[in-house]
C-alpha cells in the first residue's frame, strides 16, 4: 500500500467519523429539545392543571405556615417534588 492510499483511507475514515459525529449530535440536540419543551413549567401547568393547583397550594401552605418550624416543610416539598419527576419520567 502506497503512502496515497493510506493518507486516501485516513480522510476517508474521518470523513465517516465526522459524518457520524454530526448525526449523533442532531439527534442529542433534538432530544434535548424535546426535554426542554416536556419540562417547561407552562406546558407542566396546561398539562396538569388540579395537580399544579395542589402544588401550588401545598407550597402556600408550607411557606405561610412559620409559626412553629418543624420537618414537615421540607418532607412535604421532598415528596411532592418527587412524585412530580416520577409522573414526569412515566411518560
Amino acid at each position: 500500500m502506497t503512502a496515497q492510499e493510506e493518507i486516501s483511507k485516513i480522510e476517508a475514515e474521518l470523513d465517516e467519523a465526522q459524518h457520524d459525529l454530526r448525526d449523533t449530535l442532531s439527534e442529542a440536540s433534538a432530544k434535548a429539545e424535546h426535554q426542554e419543551g416536556a419540562l417547561r413549567p407552562d406546558r407542566l401547568v396546561e398539562s396538569y392543571p388540579i395537580e399544579a393547583s395542589c402544588l401550588a397550594g401545598a407550597l402556600g401552605f408550607i411557606i405561610g405556615s412559620r409559626a412553629r418550624p418543624s420537618a414537615v416543610g421540607p418532607v412535604m416539598i421532598a415528596a411532592l417534588l418527587g412524585y412530580a419527576i416520577s409522573r414526569r419520567l412515566k411518560e
